[in-house]
């Protein structure tokens, strides 16, 4: 997926819990270097870049991202998009009013992958109830998904039916 985005223009960074030198010791490991360049402008850690911490959900992590991305400034927050994997990160970008929320049940840690989609679309650690606007089971699908929303904005992808997991769609 990283690849595609690449090849598509679009300019991504890490927002995170975790802290540093954890976050790019894994990046370095997964060979992602070439990707996440800086660890000052390419990976933010609500752990190691705030002073107190700032766990999620707080937005803090995603405002810092935001004005990373892409370099010369960042951009609106409203015109990024989150992978989440947790109810807390999903509070995090929801409360940073990141334009479109990507839930992500694809891990190997997941194993209810409908039950964990559910609750990350639920929205139970945001301010305003916001939770993910799509699922996705395969990172293959997210070029796809980011496309139609740097198209037609977060409407364009809200509630799609690239949620791939098929016993929901019952």
């Amino acid at each position: 997926a990283l690849e595609a985005l690449v090849k598509a223009s679009v300019p991504f960074v890490i927002a995170t819990t975790s802290g540093k030198p954890r976050v790019p010791i894994c990046v370095d490991a997964c060979g992602f270097r070439a990707h996440f360049p800086s660890d000052d402008a390419n990976i933010h850690s609500g752990e190691s870049d705030f002073d107190p911490p700032r766990f999620k959900p707080a937005p803090d992590v995603y405002l810092r991202a935001a004005s990373y991305v892409g370099g010369g400034g960042g951009l609106p927050p409203a015109r990024c998009v989150a992978v989440e994997d947790s109810a807390s990160g999903v509070g995090s970008a929801a409360n940073a009013k990141i334009g479109l929320i990507v839930g992500y049940v694809g891990a190997s840690h997941i194993t209810d992958k409908d039950g964990h989609a559910r609750m990350l679309m639920r929205g139970e650690r945001s301010e305003d109830g916001r939770g993910a606007d799509v699922v996705l089971a395969d990172m293959a699908d997210l070029p796809a998904v980011v496309a139609a929303f740097g198209t037609g904005g977060g409407a364009a992808v809200r509630g799609a039916s690239w949620v791939r997991l098929p016993s929901c769609s019952s």
